[in-house]
């Protein structure tokens, strides 16, 4: 991770979700993909000098993947707030070497490669674990207002709160479907990993 930010935990209620939020989401994951190449600067021997054109290069490619990793937070405190999946999945991209919780320094060029891929690996599958829910998301939004009326004419009728059961029932289908999203997602982190 590029800096010291946390995403905090706040309530566990997804916002509406909007055909732009796929967008958005869209283009996080074009930018992350379009990432310079920078690999070869990471896992460069200790003597070697940088070039003026490779600093611009590292700074212009740390300050996109600053700017991808801030947008993906907002997006997930703005969007799903409380998400403890999310938040975690988040707070564990890393693009360091470390052993256990400690970061390192070291000249072993696979690992270096090893950890780098894992953090652009891990935050493509987190924008795209985002993208999956809110389609879900936006999918049920017409049906959720249609449910809504539908349930509360019902609650008028026989004086009981209809619509927070449904909503919930929804709700927690998504949920169920998101969760089962992130596990699949998590496995494939790890198979790739211990590969």
């Amino acid at each position: 991770m590029t800096g010291d930010t946390r995403i905090q935990h706040v309530e566990l209620h997804p916002k509406t979700i909007t055909t732009n939020d796929i967008k958005v989401l869209d283009n996080l994951l074009l930018r992350t993909e379009s990432l310079p190449d920078i690999l070869h600067l990471r896992v460069a021997e200790w003597s070697y000098e940088l070039t003026e054109t490779d600093k611009v290069l590292l700074i212009d490619s740390y300050t996109m993947l600053d700017d991808i990793l801030k947008e993906v937070a907002s997006f997930i405190n703005v969007k799903f707030p409380g998400y403890e999946r999310h938040i975690r999945a988040w707070n564990d991209i890393d693009f360091d070497t470390k052993i256990g919780p400690i970061k390192i320094q070291t000249n072993d060029h696979e690992l270096i490669k090893k950890e780098w891929q894992k953090g652009l690996f891990d935050l493509k599958e987190l924008i795209k674990v985002l993208r999956n829910e809110s389609m879900l998301l936006l999918d049920e939004s017409p049906n959720l207002g249609v449910i809504q009326k539908l349930a509360h004419q019902n609650s008028n009728q026989f004086d009981q709160p209809v619509s927070e059961n449904v909503q919930t029932k929804l709700r927690s289908w998504v949920e169920v479907i998101s969760w089962i999203a992130g596990i699949i997602g998590t496995a494939v982190t790890l198979y790739v990993t211990f590969k």
